[in-house]
């Protein structure tokens, strides 16, 4: 089945590029997607293409503002509660 949540893609790639996120441990990187991926929106789609397809430059823009929003936050949130071993 190919179904999968197009943010995902937008917010693993994000954490890569995030200057913060980057240099964290694989258990805290899956802490932030996890964090942002719920404060925003499901886009389920079946290729990803059909995104860029439907989408205009300004939505795909603000999409990736809010995955950046999101990322910043959930860094925030991840560095101000520290693991517990």
């Amino acid at each position: 089945m190919g179904v999968h949540n197009y943010m995902e893609q937008l917010v693993f790639d994000g954490i890569r590029l995030h200057a913060t996120a980057s240099g964290m441990d694989g258990d805290s990187r899956e802490d932030v997607a996890c964090i942002a991926l719920n404060q925003l929106a499901p886009r389920y789609i079946r290729h990803d293409v059909d995104m860029a397809f439907y989408m205009t430059p300004a939505e795909q823009e603000l999409l990736e503002e809010r995955v950046a929003l999101a990322l910043d936050d959930a860094v925030a949130r991840v560095h101000s509660m520290p693991r517990r071993s």
